[in-house]
């Protein structure tokens, strides 16, 4: 297998350059470490024996350093860190009047831009972006240059000068840099008649342009081919004379390194204990795992009264199926959705004239709370609300979109769960597909359990899952939490809070230690699957708990990117479609991997093509330290986030992000629009989220 990295030496391994004792204020300058260049520090032990670092500029020295000046020799081989910083320089540099525009993105990336030949829009330009990221030892034992496609940008092909935009946060195509805007130099301005503006979601609307999304049917080995493209035009060249890239091929990963998840990871039970690799085929064959315990549980509709024909629709579709087809000659009867109670062993009970429905939207939450007071809840009764939304959940801009949220929190409020199902789904010739995750998130949030993992013989932890979302309506970020008290991926608990409410996750965890200390007599570990790489700052008040409570167990924390990892990837080019199998772990980094997550189980198979998920994994000791990562705990922490990924219920179709991640983000993107922004307690104990 290979991974889309190319080994480089430099092209000579000194280079002269000045250091300077201090910076130019409000300028951002490289520096040098003494234990990059101890040549230098004892050279002027005298000046320099308290000064820890030294500036430096590769673009203007003037600008962005004064006070006592250096000369030194620095041998790149021996600082990489410094090393890397500038052959991000030379690649800039390079690239620059080269290609259509060269910029950095939001990690200090070197991004360079390149003209699509498919341009889907006359009133713009798309172009195909690339990042050229310079590494050390990740991989091989030298340096590595990362060459990764980043998808596509649009630029407007009128220029800033012709156009009056109240927006001031994007960016812009100028004199061949992509630019902020805020950031425009007045050399660019000289020729503001070439400043072109890069295409976002308010200047798309302003100019009145739809969005294009390019897509492929197998957008890893898209991936693979536009880069390999443009390797052979930009990199594989004599006019590329910067560093001394080996142009045969992308590194080639050992053997050896390549790890695999424990076998039978993707074996899912269903109902009578039957297995099945594919969540629809096994609810489909089987029933699931457990249906629920609640016998007397109660449906009704909310609507606009203008919809009352869709509930009677999905009334009927639940209790009689739908597309019912009798065969003529073996009597065999089939459906494209078979009836509700069928699929998920539950009566479709309802209350008669249960249902509630509103006039209009501007008063649809007044109307259905005057109702829900009037509505005659039995205590013995578990509801559930099925929500016929006239909204579509994607379109953000109508002004009643905010009732899918209010209404959430009114029923929560009074023990309700629910299930929204968009008005105009029904009638459409794909809505087959829809019933089956419809049916299994709604037997999810009854209590039953449509699937289960094989059962587990690991140790004793707590597992808490960690997961973000930033509303761009609301401009904050909100965290949501989930605790498993063991590995079959059934949840106890959720929560929301600020992002910055460190001292309430915290509490959360102590609680849930102390439940599970109380229910399994101890616990050997605590394992946080978190949403991004855990500073100091957030694990610290963890252990310092731990330390009160007199536990002396270790906690393991997993970062996963809740994004798809297409930066770095692998290709095997044994197969035509370049995917790995499904359940390969590949190191990058000390402790750092890609997991393959898709349902690709073996050649052949059809799936999606899914980018690989990064793993992150460090320990931390009873004295808040890092420990050591032994390698069975590497692939013991990894198998975890590949079965919990295949606990979703929100869908029959296989996730690559496991639900620790999944839950808590779901969670933490609708509780910042309830009135006070806290989960009200029914909604802490059930999956009304999915």
């Amino acid at each position: 297998m290979q991974i889309n990295l190319l080994s480089f030496k430099p092209i000579t391994d000194t280079i002269s350059i000045n250091l300077y004792s201090e910076k130019v204020q409000g300028t951002h300058p490289q520096f040098v470490y003494s234990d990059e260049c101890p040549e230098l520090w004892k050279q002027h032990a005298d000046k320099l024996s308290e000064c820890k670092r030294l500036f430096c500029s590769f673009n203007n020295e003037e600008a962005e350093c004064k006070g006592e000046k250096y000369t030194a020799t620095m041998n790149l081989n021996n600082a990489p860190r410094f090393a890397l910083n500038y052959f991000r320089h030379l690649l800039y540099n390079h690239f620059r009047g080269k290609v259509a525009a060269v910029g950095i993105d939001y990690v200090d990336n070197v991004e360079v831009w390149v003209k699509d030949t498919e341009q889907p829009d006359n009133k713009t330009t798309q172009f195909l972006r690339f990042s050229l990221i310079p590494q050390s030892k990740n991989i091989s034992e030298g340096f590595e240059l990362l060459v990764s496609f980043n998808g596509y940008s649009v630029a407007y092909n009128r220029p800033i000068s012709e156009l009056d935009i109240e927006e001031t946060h994007y960016r812009v195509i100028a004199n061949g840099e992509v630019v902020k805007y805020k950031n425009i130099t007045p050399e660019h301005k000289s020729n503001i008649t070439q400043i072109y503006p890069v295409i976002n979601r308010a200047l798309a609307a302003q100019f009145g342009l739809k969005e294009y999304r390019t897509r492929t049917l197998n957008k890893y080995t898209s991936t693979y081919d536009k880069i390999t493209a443009f390797c052979q035009q930009y990199l594989f060249t004599t006019d590329f004379n910067i560093l001394n890239i080996n142009p045969t091929n992308f590194l080639t990963i050992p053997n050896e390194k390549i790890l695999r998840v424990a076998d039978n990871s993707n074996v899912l039970l269903f109902g009578n204990n039957k297995t099945d690799l594919v969540p629809y085929n096994g609810m489909k064959e089987y029933g699931p795992y457990l249906p629920s315990k609640r016998n007397n549980v109660r449906f009704f509709f909310i609507a606009q009264k203008q919809d009352v024909k869709v509930c009677s629709k999905l009334y009927d579709i639940f209790c009689n199926g739908l597309d019912k087809f009798v065969n003529n000659t073996t009597g065999e009867i089939s459906y494209k959705f078979k009836p509700f109670s069928d699929f998920i062993k539950q009566p479709f009970n309802t209350d008669q004239n249960s249902s509630i429905f509103f006039d209009n939207l501007d008063t649809a939450i007044q109307e259905i709370t005057t109702k829900l007071q009037e509505k005659k809840l039995e205590k013995d009764c578990f509801y559930i609300a099925l929500y016929i939304s006239p909204i579509n959940k994607d379109n953000t801009s109508s002004p009643h979109h905010d009732i899918y949220f209010k209404l959430k929190e009114l029923l929560l409020d009074k023990g309700i769960t629910s299930q929204a199902i968009y008005r105009e789904k029904p009638d459409t010739s794909g809505f087959n597909f829809h019933l089956p995750n419809i049916a299994t998130a709604i037997l999810a949030k009854i209590g039953g359990i449509p699937w289960q993992l094989q059962p587990s013989k690991n140790k004793n932890d707590l597992i808490v899952g960690v997961g973000a979302f930033k509303s761009e309506k609301i401009g904050e970020r909100y965290i949501g939490s989930a605790f498993c008290f063991n590995k079959d991926g059934i949840f106890q608990n959720f929560d929301c809070y600020r992002d910055n409410d460190l001292d309430h996750l915290v509490a959360d965890i102590r609680k849930a230690l102390m439940h599970y200390v109380v229910e399994h007599d101890k616990a050997e570990r605590l394992i946080i699957h978190y949403y991004k790489t855990m500073s100091k700052r957030e694990s610290k008040p963890i252990v310092d708990m731990l330390f009160r409570l007199g536990l002396t167990i270790p906690v393991i924390i997993v970062t996963i990117n809740k994004t798809e990892e297409s930066e770095i990837v692998v290709f095997d080019n044994n197969v035509p479609d370049k995917m790995p199998i499904s359940g390969t772990i590949i190191p990058i980094k000390t402790n750092e991997f890609l997991l393959y997550n898709n349902s690709k189980y073996k050649q052949g198979d059809k799936c999606d093509y899914l980018f690989p998920v990064k793993v992150k994994i460090a320990k931390l000791i009873s004295n808040g330290e890092k420990g050591e990562i032994t390698k069975p705990e590497v692939t013991e922490m990894i198998n975890l986030v590949y079965q919990l990924s295949r606990m979703y219920w929100k869908s029959v179709k296989q996730q690559n992000l496991p639900i620790t991640i999944k839950y808590p983000e779901m969670v933490a993107e609708i509780v910042p629009h309830f009135s006070d922004a806290e989960l009200p307690a029914f909604g802490k104990t059930n999956l009304w989220f999915l």
